[in-house]
């Protein structure tokens, strides 16, 4: 069969003059009609009114995409509505079955009956997948699983002296120097994370920075802040540099 030309959107007697175009008298009998009121001879004005009935039906058709599910209509098996902006597929015949609320006679339509731009749908084993040849800017994040997809940014961090990481559970290592001043003494020094963490840090370790012979110790003041002491070998408070490594979320 051959491919037709892209429709014209045309309304059969849109712009008809007043008169001209009258709703034909009775849909269901048809042309019948004309053999009781007008001697079997359809006047003008009921033709522009059937053609024009005809166009408006189909264009509704060229709009909606899908047509809207109706009570009035006896739906076959396998067919393709939609209910509230959304698409259903007819498990089984039916009529006057309101989609959203029969889910023994229409089944909402998922991402695996399409194999839609821009992810192409291939098979792996026996399911589905879906690769994305290009960039995408979702509206809502993806999920898989019930679950939110999460990006390989959101895994980044700064690898150097004094750095972080995010790791995929959610937690956030993170590692840096800092300096305490024996005069501080048994209230400790205050220092500040690399990084605020998010919500809360859970646990901090530290390290001399220098001989390794001096002892250390700090724990977590808030999300931003660590207290740390620092002692010589024989139990003083001693200005001392050290290396820290935090995890929190």
């Amino acid at each position: 069969m051959i491919i037709q030309k892209k429709p014209d959107y045309l309304i059969f007697a849109d712009t008809a003059k007043k008169g001209e175009n009258i709703d034909f008298p009775d849909v269901s009998r048809g042309w019948g009609i004309t053999i009781d009121q007008t001697a079997s001879k359809p006047p003008m004005e009921w033709m522009n009114g059937a053609f024009n009935r005809i166009d408006k039906n189909i264009l509704y058709l060229l709009q909606q995409g899908v047509p809207e599910w109706s009570e009035l209509v006896t739906y076959p098996e396998n067919a393709i509505i939609k209910y509230n902006g959304v698409l259903y597929i007819a498990i089984v015949e039916n009529d006057n079955a309101k989609p959203a609320s029969n889910t023994s006679k229409w089944q909402r339509l998922q991402a695996d009956y399409f194999n839609a731009l821009p992810a192409q749908k291939i098979t792996n084993g026996n399911g589905p997948i879906y690769e994305v040849g290009e960039q995408v800017d979702f509206k809502k994040r993806p999920t898989f699983n019930n679950s939110s997809l999460i990006s390989s940014a959101e895994y980044a961090g700064v690898f150097a002296k004094n750095g972080y990481a995010k790791m995929p559970s959610g937690l956030i290592l993170q590692w840096g120097e800092g300096q305490y001043q024996a005069e501080a003494g048994i209230n400790g020094c205050i220092q500040s994370f690399y990084t605020e963490f998010p919500n809360a840090c859970l646990s901090i370790v530290t390290g001399d920075g220098f001989a390794g012979v001096n002892s250390t110790a700090a724990y977590p003041i808030s999300r931003a802040q660590y207290g740390c002491w620092c002692r010589d070998p024989w139990g003083n408070y001693a200005n001392t540099g050290f290396f820290y490594i935090a995890i929190g979320f």
